[in-house]
């Protein structure tokens, strides 16, 4: 009988921690990805995204001769007037990303963050993503 009782506990508790597992990655896991391209037309497709917290953007370079970069970091722009990052984010700045290779950025603050292209932000290489809070 107690090992029944034993067998029974565990069970229970197995099946209670596996859908504790599934709700909270389900709950706490990376939100949606949403590509944007550059290619060697100088510009990214699409210019503007709009997504939400926790959501993912992946630039994906599928030119085939320019490296690109992507940043909203004034420092880093040319062109400080170009890019904005809200209050309370952190800005960030991809390097040089080559044919074939990508970049991710995972947003968490609300609001818009206009970037660029800093060798091609000259040529009008400019996007931005819009961050929502769910709806």
């Amino acid at each position: 009988m107690r090992h029944l009782m034993l067998r029974s506990i565990c069970i229970a508790t197995a099946v209670t921690f596996s859908w504790a597992a599934t709700r909270s990655s389900a709950a706490d896991g990376p939100g949606k990805v949403t590509v944007v391209t550059m290619t060697d037309d100088d510009v990214f497709k699409p210019e503007t995204v709009t997504i939400n917290i926790g959501d993912t953007v992946r630039w994906e370079n599928k030119g085939k001769k320019d490296a690109h970069t992507v940043t909203d970091d004034a420092k880093a722009a040319g062109d400080a007037k170009e890019v904005a990052v809200p209050t309370g984010a952190t800005a960030f700045n991809s390097g040089e990303i080559k044919p074939g290779a990508s970049f991710e950025q995972r947003f968490t603050v609300a609001g818009t963050y206009r970037y660029v292209c800093k060798p091609h932000e000259e040529m009008g290489m400019k996007g931005q993503v819009v961050v929502e809070q769910p709806k």
